[in-house]
């Protein structure tokens, strides 16, 4: 039976929505062809909307073929070339599964919207209000803002300690962008090793692009140096100063290993992923790789969407001089992928030293919560079974939880509105679960409140 909720509709209008939904359904195959839809005046009285909507959501569906009226007889569900007819037991399954809506996801980054929306909006109008136009609405470079980049190198060279020449700066519409450029780049290499567990998006990047990627596994100092090696790989993507998803800090000695394997080929690299480096939780964030590279082997990549939140699309990378020519020589015809008002805007809260004091209210308000959610894990009666890794390093620490399956109970807390992530997920060689349960959780976008429950329930499930 086909019910709808119209209070969910947003902004769409009524007919719209009930349009919506049908398709949806049709396309999804909870509707199979021949389906017969509810009378127009029935629909309409369970739907508490007019008859006018229900009768224009039908001729739409019609008027684009999802559908075919019928005199006398109502309207029925066509078949799209290409859909598989659902069978009726898993149809009558899906029905009846009802899942609960996500509470507390503990799996994606997600920033704080409120405090994002505060200061990005405070920058936006600023921008506009005294910037001139030739700035705000000119061409941008290739590589992005000049004044942006410069504005980013000031900010290396105090935080992180890099001497960043603006010219080999690169901006982008995102880590992933930097990604695929990087890949393009480097694709002659013919390889890439990545850290496992690491991000299977990075892998699945890589691969679309051409390079062979190498799963290399990780020890208590970082990545295998022995494995790096037999892998033949002349390119290593790492995040020495909080990989994820493990939360493991490469020690000192394994990066000057790293800078000695790189210095060993002419086409090797290091591409440092510094994601959330700005966030460790205690004492100074750790020295980067690429404030102690003296030869010029690691590109440096960072996004600002850990602290700006995902939908202010701009992250950078630093290129070796000698990649940064060839960048302007195989990539300097692209257009720029970053909007020059969010690039303007990005540099003035650089320069004024908003972007710094947001990053420390930023900083502050999520220690708070992740202090909440560990505070309440250790309250709770099955604490003994629970203990937590790499708390300090960034944003989301690791909550080993031992004599459970990861995902059965990460299936159960689903169940009631908490996801989690196990890390055997995160495996770029296909393994699975070792050992005790081992989940990243990620708890930005949590308040303080929604963490205590979150443990709670957690722990209940035990």
């Amino acid at each position: 039976m086909l019910d709808y909720d119209v209070t969910k509709r947003g902004d769409l209008t009524l007919y719209e929505f009930v349009y919506r939904s049908i398709r949806d359904d049709i396309v999804a195959g909870t509707l199979d062809p021949g389906d017969r839809l509810p009378s127009k005046r029935a629909f309409a009285k369970r739907l508490g909307v007019s008859l006018v909507t229900v009768e224009s959501a039908y001729g739409q569906l019609v008027a684009e073929g999802y559908c075919t009226a019928r005199p006398r007889s109502g309207y029925y569900v066509n078949a799209l070339p290409g859909k598989v007819p659902v069978p009726q037991r898993r149809r009558v399954m899906r029905e009846q599964r009802a899942e609960a809506p996500v509470l507390y996801d503990f799996s994606k980054p997600t920033a704080d919207v409120a405090m994002v929306s505060r200061v990005w909006g405070k920058a936006m109008r600023g921008t506009l209000a005294s910037e001139p136009d030739e700035e705000l609405y000119g061409p941008q470079p290739a590589k992005g803002s000049y004044r942006l980049r410069q504005a980013i190198s000031e900010r290396l060279r105090q935080a992180r300690g890099i001497d960043a020449d603006p010219e080999c700066i690169v901006v982008g519409a995102g880590a992933q962008i930097l990604d695929v450029a990087l890949a393009q780049l480097l694709r002659s290499s013919g390889s890439i090793a990545l850290e496992d567990p690491g991000y299977p998006r990075l892998q699945r990047i890589y691969s679309s692009l051409g390079l062979a990627v190498c799963p290399v596994a990780l020890d208590d100092e970082g990545i295998d140096m022995a494995q790096l090696r037999s892998s033949k790989a002349r390119i290593a993507h790492i995040m020495p100063s909080h990989q994820f998803p493990t939360g493991i800090v490469t020690s000192i000695a394994r990066r000057y290993e790293l800078l000695g394997w790189a210095s060993e080929h002419e086409d090797a690299y290091l591409i440092e992923d510094d994601y959330d480096a700005t966030f460790r939780m205690s004492g100074r964030p750790i020295a980067s790789l690429a404030s102690i590279d003296v030869e010029g082997r690691v590109i440096y990549t960072n996004t600002f969407s850990k602290s700006l939140g995902p939908a202010i699309r701009a992250a950078f990378m630093v290129l070796p001089e000698a990649l940064s020519c060839r960048w302007d020589a195989a990539a300097g015809f692209y257009s720029n992928t970053v909007s020059a008002v969010d690039q303007v805007a990005l540099a003035r809260m650089l320069e004024s030293g908003d972007y710094e004091r947001h990053v420390n209210r930023y900083r502050k308000a999520q220690r708070e919560v992740r202090d909440a959610l560990i505070d309440e894990l250790r309250r709770q009666d099955a604490a003994a079974r629970m203990h937590v890794e790499q708390e300090d390093s960034g944003l989301h620490f690791v909550l080993v939880i031992e004599g459970t399956d990861e995902h059965e109970l990460a299936s159960r807390a689903l169940a009631k509105g908490v996801r989690l992530a196990p890390l055997s997920t995160y495996s770029l060689s296909g393994g699975g679960q070792t050992g005790e349960a081992r989940f990243a959780m990620q708890y930005g976008g949590i308040d303080v409140a929604g963490a205590r429950e979150a443990a709670r329930i957690i722990a209940q499930l035990l």
